[in-house]
């Protein structure tokens, strides 16, 4: 009797694993359906992946990847090519603000993330267009130059008088800074002391050099802070004033948030919240060379030289193959060739890639802040989306 119901039994798991129709490796329980992207009157024309040239297929098998890995904790995953938007998908999440969880979870095209320091590529646009309009005269100018009441901070040390915009922008100020390797909640941290300090930006100029500006990379936050306050004195108009009239406004983006410090500093380096939709507008906004529906919104000239490869990144950042005025570089490998990207990224897995040679713009959030990348987003580009161009 124990042997026949041994037979049937392997009998069954025969007949099961002949029935099943998942890729193999995949739970039976888990079913994709792909869908073209919603028309949400927001500016975007959805398309069918095969309808610009990309392999479905792929993107089926990008979803059950993502399955199988249980909680891989990324929230959304946007493609867009040839101007419209033609992959979307969001996942269940717990949602954060600060990189603290809010007690609510779960995603959509109407919900708003945290861009953690994405905001940094936003900040560097929106000084393009100061300097396009003629607020700023020229990346060289001197810093100090903005800030005259701490002139005395360039008595203690000649070389801030030195330190120009440029090295603001390349993460080359010299500045000391430490924000990461001691937690948030630590009053030492100096991220921390800028949200509970009178004169943030004041803080920040004030803190020790340890290298002459212009010879180091080191990315920290206090360079973005100094260039939004920079934004705000040369046009007048706080940086989230000045970025609703001169970048949201013309692209069409009406859902956003930009975290505040005292004395109404607006946190230009991180956590402004935007929906990951509206992201991949300011990729798309790069990959058209500044224009959108036939306006400039930031000129072609600082397009390039934004996302041009001044910097080699080494050690902690070496993840990245360079950086621009703030935007990173990938050279990405798939299918035995080289795929260049340039790319705003930020801490907890967002992500604004743009790789030009494929008209492609790919967005990811996600909120890997305290665990582990289970799939990079440089693996789902080099396994899953470059291999689907057609």
């Amino acid at each position: 009797m124990h042997r026949l119901n041994s037979l049937m039994l392997l009998h069954l798991l025969v007949l099961s694993l002949a029935c099943d129709s998942s890729p193999a490796g995949h739970e039976d329980s888990f079913s994709y359906t792909y869908e073209v992207p919603e028309e949400m009157g927001d500016g975007w024309e959805p398309s069918s992946l095969s309808g610009i040239g990309l392999d479905p297929d792929r993107f089926e098998d990008l979803m059950f990847a993502l399955n199988d890995l249980g909680d891989h904790h990324v929230h959304s995953i946007l493609l867009a090519r040839e101007n419209r938007l033609a992959f979307e998908e969001y996942f269940d999440g717990p949602k954060f603000s600060l990189a603290q969880p809010t007690g609510e979870a779960g995603f959509g095209p109407s919900d708003t993330h945290n861009l953690a320091s994405v905001t940094k590529s936003i900040t560097t646009t929106l000084f393009g267009i100061a300097v396009d309009q003629g607020h700023i005269q020229s990346v060289h100018q001197r810093v100090f130059d903005f800030f005259p009441e701490h002139t005395d901070l360039v008595d203690e040390d000649p070389r801030r008088g030195l330190m120009t915009l440029a090295d603001l922008l390349l993460m080359r100020s010299g500045i000391v800074w430490n924000d990461e390797e001691i937690p948030y909640s630590d009053p030492n941290n100096d991220l921390a002391r800028m949200f509970n300090v009178s004169d943030p930006i004041g803080y920040a100029l004030s803190k020790p050099l340890y290298a002459a500006p212009g010879t180091v990379f080191d990315y920290c936050n206090a360079n973005t802070n100094i260039l939004g306050e920079i934004i705000k004195r040369a046009t007048g108009r706080g940086l989230d004033v000045f970025a609703a009239e001169s970048l949201f406004g013309p692209l069409g983006i009406t859902a956003f948030e930009w975290q505040m410090m005292p004395n109404q500093v607006v946190f230009a380096s991180g956590d402004l919240r935007l929906r990951p939709r509206d992201m991949a507008k300011i990729g798309l906004l790069f990959l058209q060379s500044g224009t959108w529906a036939g306006d400039t919104v930031v000129s072609e000239g600082w397009i390039q030289v934004a996302t041009g490869r001044h910097v080699v990144t080494t050690g902690p950042h070496a993840w990245a193959d360079g950086y621009g005025y703030g935007w990173w570089h990938w050279d990405l490998s798939s299918g035995g060739e080289n795929h260049p990207a340039y790319l705003a990224s930020g801490w907890g897995g967002q992500w604004i890639v743009v790789i030009p040679r494929h008209n492609l713009v790919f967005v990811s959030t996600a909120g890997n802040y305290y665990t582990p990348v289970l799939l990079s987003a440089d693996r789902m580009l080099m396994d899953y989306v470059l291999p689907a161009v057609q």
